[in-house]
This record gives structure tokens, C-alpha cells and sequence, in this order.
């Protein structure tokens, strides 16, 4: 009889989360067929974090292409910058915390090269305790925190098209 009751309240809940617009993080909209695929254009520099943001629209189920001619829409991205400031220091002058920071702009633009939406800038930035005993850790530390950086970046760069193109089916 209690299973019963237990059963019952969890399919009342269940009912509820999902009538009350109840999503998980990082749930997407995806992008509208008619602009896929999409292309990704990077200079350089920027190449890691167009990687991260192909691999966040492919896991979201968007279609990519690496032929210009073929994208239906262009997305330009650019790292603009990492800066790395210290934030504190310990007694003897060296940094005790430090702070990262990575910053992209993103735009649409259609075949033809004229600008849909954007730019817009988005930027990451991360605080980290440093050992000052431990200076090849700090490097390592750093590359790290820089690497996940880049990758969160590539999930709201991702979010950000997606959003952008979800309006009624126009990238305005």
C-alpha cells in the first residue's frame, strides 16, 4: 500500500516539473533546419574555441560544415583576448590569487556576408589560489583552468546561436 501512495506522489511530481516549464541545465533549442548547416569562420587564434563551439552545436544536433559554400549561415568568431591579473599578493611580492580571463565575439552573418546579428562580446573569467611554492603548478594549473575556459565559452557561444536563431525562425 505504501508503494503504492510513493509511486502515485512521484508521478504527481513528475506531472508537475514538467507543466511548470521545469528544463535541465544546458537543455537546447537547437537551430531552426532551414539555417543549417552552419559554418564556423575562426582567424587563427581563435581556432581552439571554434572547435569547443563545433562541438557544442554537434552535441546539441546542429549541422555543421567545413565548405563556406555550403553553409546556409555563417557564425564568425574571434578571440579577442586572455588577460591574466593579479589579485592579491603574498608577503614576499608574489601573486596569491590571480584572475583569468577570456573574452570572444560572436555574429551571424548570411552567405552573402551580410551581418544577420551581432557582434556581441562574451566573455569567462576564473579565480585562482596560487601556490607560490609550486611555480611549474601554477602553469599547469593554469592551462587547465584556461583549456575549461575555452569550453564553457564554446557552450554559451553555442547557447548564444541557438538563442539567436530560435526567433520565430528569423536571424534578424
Amino acid at each position: 500500500m505504501q508503494t503504492k501512495w510513493l509511486a502515485i506522489a512521484f508521478a504527481l511530481l513528475t506531472l508537475a516539473l514538467s507543466g511548470c516549464g521545469f528544463a535541465l541545465r544546458g537543455s537546447s533549442y537547437g537551430v531552426a533546419a532551414h539555417y543549417q548547416p552552419l559554418y564556423i569562420a575562426a582567424d587563427r587564434e581563435s581556432q581552439i574555441l571554434s572547435q569547443a563551439l563545433q562541438r557544442q552545436l554537434e552535441i546539441n544536433g546542429v549541422d555543421t560544415t567545413q565548405r563556406r559554400t555550403k553553409a546556409k549561415l555563417i557564425v564568425e568568431v574571434t578571440l579577442l583576448r586572455k588577460e591574466r591579473r593579479s589579485i592579491a599578493l603574498d608577503r614576499e611580492a608574489r601573486d596569491a590569487e590571480y584572475a583569468l580571463f577570456e573574452r570572444a565575439r560572436l555574429a551571424l552573418r548570411s552567405p552573402d556576408g551580410k551581418f544577420k546579428r551581432g557582434p556581441i562580446t562574451l566573455e569567462q573569467r576564473r579565480i585562482i589560489v596560487n601556490d607560490p611554492d609550486n611555480p611549474v603548478g601554477e602553469q599547469t594549473e593554469t592551462d587547465i583552468v584556461r583549456a575549461e575556459m575555452r569550453e564553457q565559452l564554446g557552450v554559451r557561444l553555442a547557447q548564444q546561436v541557438e538563442y539567436w536563431t530560435r526567433d520565430n525562425g528569423e536571424a534578424h
